[in-house]
């Protein structure tokens, strides 16, 4: 499943994550709703350093997204930490 996308540009990153949730980053530029879905949230990077904590934080809620991990099911309650 997607949970993020990238485009190289002339001297920056246009990047992208899916969240079902919608955040506020200094670095968004846009946030797209698709409604029950999620959100698409749109980010410029121009170097290593505007990925700060928070942003690193939500790549990982993103990829969790992706990975469906933050809405399997289980009847094994003593799985989930």
């Amino acid at each position: 499943m997607r949970f993020a996308g990238a485009v190289v540009r002339d001297g920056y990153l246009d990047a992208g994550l899916w969240l079902r949730r919608r955040v506020e980053h200094p670095r968004l530029r846009r946030v797209e709703d698709f409604g029950k879905l999620g959100y698409g949230h749109h980010f410029r990077l121009e170097s290593p350093t505007d990925i700060d904590a928070e942003l690193q934080a939500l790549m990982q809620e993103a990829y969790r997204v992706g990975t469906q991990e933050l809405t399997r099911r289980t009847s094994r309650p003593e799985l989930i930490n």
